[in-house]
């Protein structure tokens, strides 16, 4: 099996998914369901825009040194987050300062329209990432060098890091998934492993 990045998209898809409920659910007359859902958006938006830089510092450096520029898009893609950011934080501040109920209202409902779209934008870049940036990195690149990217941080990281991680993606994944986590860890960080095993194959 290859080397792959972005198992953790499933992640993220799943905390995207998670929210669009949420604000589906909110009645936005209320302030306190409005300031639930705000701080779910300020840590998601927080993890995309770690993610992204991630992404921008880690992986495409790899496709621009071998000449290929199939993460144009991909780069495009993140460099319009923050626009994407303002736009829904500004909603949340207008739809929480707003004083009559049916304007609150029709906000809310302009607010969940505009966050929907976001995450559709938001899967079909993952998509791209899948299934165009993935394949061309594992085209030009042996699983031993791609591995080298995710080898520097896991000998950074702590055993609670590792295992915090751990717990955040494991729901969200199968077998095959965990697998190759744990594989990664074990290779990259054997004395760390030794530590963490126990309760990283409870997960």
């Amino acid at each position: 099996m290859r080397v792959k990045f972005y198992r953790e998209h499933k992640y993220v898809c799943a905390a995207l998914n998670k929210l669009e409920r949420l604000i589906a659910k909110t009645d936005f007359r209320k302030n306190i369901q409005i300031n639930r859902i705000k701080k779910e958006w300020d840590e998601i938006s927080q993890m995309l825009f770690m993610h992204a830089k991630y992404e921008e510092e880690k992986l495409h450096p790899l496709l621009e040194k071998k000449g290929s520029t199939l993460h144009v898009h991909a780069h495009e893609d993140h460099e319009k987050l923050d626009e994407s950011f303002l736009n829904i934080n500004a909603l949340f501040d207008a739809v929480e300062k707003e004083i009559n109920e049916n304007e609150k209202i029709e906000l809310g409902y302009q607010l969940y329209l505009t966050y929907r779209k976001f995450v559709g934008d938001n899967y079909l870049h993952l998509h791209e990432e899948e299934t165009i940036i993935l394949p061309e990195l594992q085209r030009l690149y042996t699983d031993d060098e791609l591995r080298e990217v995710e080898d520097v941080t896991y000998k950074k990281m702590t055993c609670e890091q590792l295992i915090n991680m751990l717990k955040g993606l494991f729901p969200h994944m199968n077998k095959s998934d965990k697998k190759a986590f744990l594989q990664d860890i074990k290779m990259s960080a054997p004395e760390k492993y030794k530590t963490i095993e126990e309760k990283a194959l409870s997960l």
